[in-house]
C-alpha cells in the first residue's frame, strides 16, 4: 500500500470508536514514525483536571500501532500484545502529542517507543513514555 493510501486508511480508523470520541488527529505520518495529537477537554480529565491516564495511554498506544502498521507489508495490520507506560508529569496543555517510532519492525512482532508531550505556548513537556509490543496479523 502506498504511503498516502496507508495514511488515509489510518485517518479513517482514527475517526471511529474510542479514538474518534477522544478527538485523536494525525499530525505527522511517515514510514516507521507517527505523531498523533489530542486537544484536551474536560470530559477526558480525572479529578484533578489532568488528562486521564487511560486517555494518555490510548494516545500512546494508537500512535504506536500506526507507526508499526506503516512498516508492515500490504494486507497486514497489528494489535497490541503488551504495553508498558511511565507517567512522568501531569498531562496538561493546549495539545497532547504522541510521537511514536518503530524500534524493531519485524514481520510478526514489532516494538515501538511512544512519547507523549503536553504542548502549551510553544513549550513541550514530556508527560509519559511507553514501550509497545505489537503482533502483526492478516487484515482479512
Amino acid at each position: 500500500m502506498k504511503k498516502e493510501d496507508l495514511k488515509a486508511a489510518f485517518e479513517m480508523i482514527t475517526g471511529t470508536g474510542f479514538t474518534k470520541a477522544s478527538g485523536f488527529e494525525v499530525r505527522e505520518f511517515e514510514e516507521g514514525a507517527v505523531t498523533l495529537v489530542l486537544t484536551p477537554r474536560e470530559d477526558l480529565t480525572q479529578f484533578m483536571g489532568y488528562v486521564h491516564a487511560g486517555v494518555v495511554t490510548g494516545l500512546a498506544d494508537h500512535a504506536a500501532g500506526a507507526a508499526y502498521a506503516s512498516v508492515l507489508p500490504e494486507g497486514r495490520v497489528c494489535l497490541t500484545i503488551e504495553l508498558k507506560i511511565n507517567f512522568l508529569k501531569p498531562a496538561t496543555g493546549d495539545k497532547l502529542a504522541a510521537e511514536a517510532k518503530v524500534i524493531s519492525g519485524g514481520g510478526t512482532i514489532g516494538v515501538v517507543h511512544s512519547n507523549v508531550y503536553g504542548e502549551k505556548d510553544g513549550v513541550r513537556t514530556l508527560c509519559a513514555t511507553a514501550i509497545v509490543t505489537l503482533r502483526a496479523i492478516s487484515a482479512g
